[in-house]
């Protein structure tokens, strides 16, 4: 059985865990985000997570362990073997239930009907996400859940949080292999159309748009970093 430590534990991985808090998003229009990424948004619970060859760690936004999650800390564990990572994502059901791959980011430039739709009744998406996000971290953990991981802040000994989020991406995806507790979220470039219609005929009702060379700002909110709804028909 894998053994779960608390933050206060030893190990490199589990000191820097302590120090952390997840990054906020900002408060702009996904229009103003330069070169973005684009990814489905994951609702369910916020959490950084200290791996290494023995133990996973799990905490919440505030800084606290989160318990009852054994099989996603046991795959956790499996997933980066012989590594130790910091790593943000969130514990999700929406990765079981989701089907459909998703291909690879692509280099090509976002064209302006990217963003259609995503101005209107923003007022209105805002308190809709925020209501599936209460509902999403309300679930009991004898449900199949999913931790659906989207970044990498230290690897190792080295920090990544002023390395570019597409380069922190990419070592991500070298970094930690899925399995079905452990996914690694998918995003694309833009022109992103016919990636919000399969995520949209998945239950997605959210967007979120990073700066592919933003840096991660812990306990803070970051500009170029914005939720948006999906976009509509």
């Amino acid at each position: 059985m894998t053994h779960v430590s608390g933050p206060d534990e030893s190990t490199r991985a589990r000191a820097v865990l302590a120090e952390l808090r997840p990054q906020a998003f900002g408060s702009g229009a996904p229009s103003r985000v330069l070169d973005p990424i684009v990814e489905p948004q994951w609702t369910g619970i916020r959490a950084l997570v200290a791996v290494d060859a023995e133990r996973a760690t799990i905490v919440g936004p505030d800084g606290e362990p989160l318990e009852g999650f054994e099989l996603i800390e046991e795959a956790l564990v499996g997933s980066a073997p012989g590594d130790e990572l910091v790593l943000d994502g969130v514990i999700t059901r929406q990765a079981v239930r989701a089907t459909g791959a998703v291909a690879p980011w692509s280099d090509e430039m976002p064209s302006m009907g990217s963003f259609l739709g995503l101005r209107r009744n923003r007022a209105v998406d805002t308190v809709q996400l925020k209501e599936q996000a209460i509902e999403a971290s309300t679930f009991d953990t004898d449900e199949d859940l999913a931790l659906v991981v989207t970044d990498l802040l230290w690897l190792d000994g080295t920090s990544l949080l002023d390395i570019p989020l597409l380069e922190r991406r990419r070592l991500l995806e070298g970094a930690v292999s899925e399995s079905d507790a452990v996914r690694l979220g998918v995003y694309v470039r833009p022109p992103i159309e016919r990636w919000v219609v399969s995520w949209r005929s998945q239950g997605f009702t959210g967007l979120t748009y990073k700066a592919a060379n933003s840096r991660y700002l812990p306990g803070r909110p970051n500009p170029d970093w914005v939720i948006a709804g999906m976009p509509r028909r």
